[in-house]
């Protein structure tokens, strides 16, 4: 870790920043409450899981009650201004909540991924945790099927924090994962953990994330 800045370079024909190889990895984890780790503190986040257990820099930029509008509206200044490698991406729960449709969802996922592209950022989006909430689980639904087929169509990574939570709750394990039907119990936030490390680690081997 130690926090080092990436070094980045111009490429003048697209007018667009190009990570520099042997930079060491940093990552923003862009969302809302989930990612935060509320009701606790970040402190038992599964960002902070990630980060002790992958021994890398990963800043925790969740805030309580945002909005994937929220969250495009502020990457500039959560994200850019971070100089990071990766950004990863998870969003949507107060979206569904508020019953909002896929268009601006969509949207704003892929306006945040355009501005990853333009400042050499890499990003990683992530498929969100079930609701326990029919109405909400409805249209997070539709964000996830949607979000897996862009991440297909532009070949980007995905951590899917959502299967591991479905079988453990098929298996009647909610009770254990949820402290209420949204927010993840401390279990549920190492379990989030868990999957963000076994992802990471399978798209590069520690210390070579380059």
């Amino acid at each position: 870790m130690g926090g080092l800045i990436s070094t980045m370079r111009l490429n003048n024909s697209k007018g667009k920043m190009i990570r520099v190889e042997g930079e060491q990895m940093k990552i923003v984890a862009l969302g809302d409450s989930i990612t935060e780790g509320y009701p606790f503190s970040p402190q038992e986040s599964w960002v902070e899981y990630a980060t002790r257990k992958l021994k890398i820099e990963i800043v925790n930029q969740g805030i309580n009650g945002d909005f994937t509008q929220g969250m495009l509206e502020r990457f500039p200044r959560d994200v850019i201004s971070y100089n990071p490698t990766h950004v990863i991406i998870l969003g949507g729960a107060n979206d569904a909540y508020e019953g909002l449709p896929l268009s601006r969802v969509s949207a704003n996922f892929s306006a945040m991924v355009e501005k990853c592209s333009h400042y050499g950022i890499i990003p990683i989006l992530g498929l969100s945790t079930p609701s326990l909430l029919s109405s909400e689980e409805k249209f997070l639904a539709e964000y996830r099927n949607w979000l897996k087929d862009y991440a297909n169509r532009e070949k980007m990574v995905v951590i899917d924090f959502y299967t591991p939570f479905q079988r453990a709750i098929q298996a009647g394990g909610a009770d254990k994962l949820y402290v209420d039907e949204v927010h993840p119990s401390i279990e549920g936030y190492r379990m989030m953990g868990e999957t963000a490390v076994q992802r990471l680690d399978a798209i590069q081997p520690r210390g070579k994330w380059f």
